[in-house]
């Protein structure tokens, strides 16, 4: 039986020993973790294409930035012009109103002025026959 414990306890030490080991071995993967250089490659590719895209898109956007502002220039110009062709148009509008207003003035002068006109037509012309009456009469 002390055999047995002796080589129990051997057993023991061993099995400590190994765990002590593989401890320290953990230990040291975990603190210095290995290094595979094809998956440092990979991701390096990786990196390098991300890189290109995200510069890609930055050119693109600062391009749609400078297209945008160009536009957004144009369209506030557009606004003025705008406003002036409609400060333009109510202007024509209102000179557009006079006119018809004066137009409707001398459309009514006008009609007073032809009544006037036939009447004093009418009254030539009585006056005509009278005169004509006393020259026949005078003759």
């Amino acid at each position: 039986m002390i055999d047995q414990l002796k080589t129990l306890e051997s057993t023991l030490i061993q099995i400590r020993k190994q765990y002590q080991q593989k401890t320290e071995e953990l230990a040291n993967l975990k603190n210095k973790p290995q290094v595979d250089p094809s998956q440092i490659d990979a991701l390096t590719s990786k990196l390098a294409a991300a890189t290109k895209e995200r510069d890609s898109l930055k050119s693109n956007l600062n391009e749609l930035d400078r297209r945008y502002q160009s536009l957004a220039e144009a369209h506030h110009l557009i606004g003025e012009e705008q406003d002036k062709l409609q400060q333009q148009l109510d202007a024509l509008e209102a000179q557009n109103k006079a006119l018809k207003e004066q137009n409707a003035k001398l459309a009514h002068q006008n009609d007073q002025l032809h009544e006037k006109n036939c009447i004093a037509a009418e009254r030539t012309e009585i006056v005509m026959q009278r005169l004509t009456q006393i020259d026949q009469i005078e003759e």
